[in-house]
């Protein structure tokens, strides 16, 4: 898996990836103890890409990634906003409430998801066999 080179998409974020994900990086700040990631979920990854942008640009988050076409599960393409702790996940749920295009699910944690914690609403998306690799707890 080789990463792509990097392409600045706003004052202070780049973007790079590899086949899964597409990474965005505030460059400007140092990065913080991540915990967990707000998740958005839509059909329009350019909707998403906008979110990730103007949140690392604007508003202090650090780091976020967006699934690459090739490794959608279902319809929806995953935004994860990366941070510290869950405090802001309210401000985010009251920001993006009257976008439809993006559903918001709030705070995960990276225990979580190592532990293959996943939604439902997630997992009926996955093939048995998918669903059993997802949730199989995996290590660092």
């Amino acid at each position: 898996m080789s990463m792509q080179k990097y392409k600045k998409v706003g004052k202070n974020v780049i973007r790079t990836g590899d086949e899964y994900w597409h990474y965005y990086v505030r460059t400007s700040r140092k990065e913080p103890n991540i915990t967990g990631k707000y998740l958005f979920f839509s059909e329009y990854k350019e909707e998403l890409d906008k979110i990730a942008i103007d949140e690392l640009e604007n508003n202090g988050f650090f780091h976020a990634k967006i699934n690459t076409d090739e490794h959608k599960k279902g319809t929806d393409y995953v935004l994860c906003l990366y941070d510290t702790d869950d405090s802001r996940k309210l401000e985010l749920a009251e920001k993006y409430k009257e976008n439809g295009a993006v559903k918001y699910r709030y705070w995960k944690t990276d225990a979580d998801t190592i532990q293959g914690s996943y939604s439902e609403q997630f997992l009926k998306t996955l093939t048995p066999k998918e669903r059993e690799e997802w949730t199989r707890n995996k290590t660092i």
